[in-house]
């Protein structure tokens, strides 16, 4: 007779894997003016700080995807705890801004594996779908609330020493690591390797975002910056045309024309494009126009942080009560009116309407968030769980890096940070407008 395992380690473990990877983009934010002032380094340089973590975590997702779905999601998940940890450590000694870019990449290309397997375990450990909308929901209320934790633990932490923000990873790490025994073991699946897409798709994702990054450093019409966009978009292409060619796809197109696919991909993306670039451009404002230490900073944070928390868990009930699609629509709402009211603050922004606005914003992601993920969840075969959800979370991871490097451009070309944020206010808004009416019509064709 099989020994039944309990959900539990595995919906914890994912939950704060996923509470890790989220962090990690955002806490070295309130972070950077401490460490560009110690290591050296611009504009452009601190946004390769962020964007080593995201563009790795982000062009690796969908391979990760494919390796737990051949050697299971456990084995997978657990090798990338034991990568996240080592690659803290290192961060944390670095002695140099190159050392230290370099140790993010290896950040990324942890959470690269562990991001995907931790949907993936969830799914297995809960095959009830209410159960399963709890545990959802506490792999989302990890993710989300470490967007507003990040930069407060960052802000608590930078006074200390800056190498904390990185070293403080490791306990998390070795708790997953020791609840690991008490998660039962996941099935393999025969799947091949994509080496093409995924070079094609590292390669594109990489150029790509170095140009948009350049753009602010050397300018659009400088040679450097054509041709790292010239080769970012070509090789992304040619990524997209041999997904169509190739036996075992990385990215399977057929994917694309599930209407829930659809539908959650473009959330994902475009809400964390907003979130990142907000976060980054919104550190710079409080440190470098009103003058506040990262303590103070990280502060600003904390009723987010409280908010996107409690916005997870009554996420859970509302999607277990109304369904996933009512649980869109509402975060979405409550997303665009945060943006709106911090846009349509007074100049310079007080400290107090970034606040409560983030707040606002991350309560709405909270609630949209774990359905989306159910969305996606929902929409594909069993079989094909690990690499729908890698998709999902490549979107968001790439939204991430773009945006980034987008508002990082746009920071260098207004005339105050003040006017950047409000930039980001504005264009977030919109975007959110643009995706609500967009999944208006995806679930009305249904």
């Amino acid at each position: 007779m099989t020994k039944k395992t309990s959900p539990a380690p595995a919906t914890a473990a994912a939950a704060i894997a996923s509470f890790l990877s989220g962090m990690d983009v955002l806490i070295v934010n309130v972070a950077l003016p401490t460490i560009a002032s110690e290591l050296g380094g611009d504009m452009a340089v601190q946004q390769w700080v962020v964007d080593g973590y995201t563009l790795l975590f982000a062009a690796l997702l969908l391979l990760s995807g494919s390796l737990a779905d051949r050697f299971g999601a456990k084995r997978v998940f657990m090798a990338g705890t034991a990568l996240f940890g080592a690659a803290s450590l290192f961060c944390s000694f670095a002695g140099s801004m190159a050392t230290l870019v370099a140790g993010r990449c290896m950040l990324g290309v942890a959470s690269a594996l562990i991001l995907p397997a931790s949907m993936s375990l969830i799914n297995e450990a809960n095959p009830d779908p209410r159960r399963r909308a709890w545990a959802l929901a506490l792999w989302g209320a990890g993710g989300a609330s470490a967007s507003a934790v990040g930069p407060m633990l960052g802000g608590l932490l930078t006074p200390i020493h800056w190498s904390l923000v990185f070293a403080i990873n490791v306990p998390f790490c070795l708790f997953i690591l020791a609840i690991a025994p008490g998660i039962r073991m996941s099935p393999k699946r025969p799947a091949r390797f994509d080496w093409v897409g995924q070079t094609l798709s590292l390669a594109g994702l990489a150029a790509l975002v170095a140009g948009i990054i350049e753009v602010g450093s050397l300018g659009f019409a400088h040679p450097v910056t054509l041709l790292l966009l010239a080769m970012g978009v070509a090789a992304l292409v040619a990524f997209a045309w041999s997904q169509s060619k190739v036996a075992a796809p990385m990215m399977p197109l057929g994917l694309f024309r599930v209407r829930g696919m659809q539908v959650a991909l473009q959330i994902g993306f475009i809400m964390i494009f907003n979130w990142y670039g907000m976060v980054f451009i919104c550190t710079m404002f409080l440190q470098n126009q009103l003058g506040m230490g990262a303590f103070a900073a990280g502060l600003v944070f904390v009723p987010s942080a409280f908010v996107t928390i409690v916005g997870n868990l009554v996420g859970g009930r509302i999607i277990t009560a109304r369904g996933s699609q009512f649980s869109i629509t509402l975060g979405l709402c409550i997303m665009i009116i945060g943006f709106a009211f911090e846009f349509l603050s007074p100049t310079p922004i007080p400290v107090w309407a970034i606040a409560t606005g983030l707040s606002v914003v991350g309560f709405g992601a909270a609630i949209t968030t774990p359905a989306a993920a159910g969305v996606v969840l929902a929409s594909v075969d069993g079989s094909q769980a690990g690499i729908a959800s890698a998709m999902f979370n490549t979107f968001r991871q790439v939204g991430g890096a773009i945006g980034v490097a987008v508002f990082g451009v746009v920071a260098t070309f207004v005339p105050s940070l003040d006017v950047a944020l409000r930039s980001v206010f504005l264009a977030s808004a919109l975007l959110l407008v643009y995706t609500l009416a967009f999944e208006a019509l995806r679930w009305r064709e249904r």
